[in-house]
């Protein structure tokens, strides 16, 4: 929770500090970036309704009476609750949602999860244990950002025509 709120557990100025065990996770995980959002946490006691957007991760405990449309990760934790649509680009499900769950990258639906509603995304996983009731559609992954490759011969040898391309896409 410091790391949420920039405090030290309540201790005071001088006291003895809680060892910066995640400053130090987090500059050895590969994943983390410097320009990476942090993970927003909505409590258990939250009720919320209407229509709901974020672009940070998003870890839901509370309920949510409207669709979400979010940039990012959208975790509803157990003892959470959607009723309605989600639009996300990974969404995790360990809580109960109602309405469909459409993702530009992955859904998973985990052992303690309820789901009522379809499924829509590249990547698909339901654990044994899931309730789940609805249909699923794979779709195809976003294009991937990459750079242009050159043309090569039918020799796999580079043209003129596709040196210029790699020298003027810098």
């Amino acid at each position: 929770m410091s790391s949420v709120f920039g405090g030290q557990n309540g201790k005071a100025a001088g006291s003895e500090a809680a060892p910066p065990a995640v400053e130090t996770d987090a500059t050895q995980d590969p994943q983390n970036t410097a320009n990476r959002l942090p993970v927003m946490v909505l409590g258990k006691t939250l009720v919320f309704k209407g229509e709901l957007s974020a672009d940070e991760d998003l870890m839901l405990f509370g309920r949510v009476e409207g669709s979400i449309r979010h940039t990012s990760s959208l975790t509803v934790g157990a003892g959470g609750s959607v009723l309605g649509d989600i639009h996300a680009k990974v969404i995790i499900v360990k809580g109960t949602v109602d309405g469909d769950l459409i993702a530009t990258e992955s859904v998973t639906v985990s052992p303690t999860a309820n789901v009522l509603g379809d499924i829509s995304a590249p990547r698909i996983c339901i654990v044994e244990g899931a309730q789940f009731n609805g249909n699923v559609k794979m779709t195809e992954p976003p294009p991937a950002e990459a750079k242009a490759v050159p043309a090569t011969n039918t020799q796999g040898v580079l043209t003129e025509k596709s040196v210029e391309q790699v020298l003027n896409n810098k």
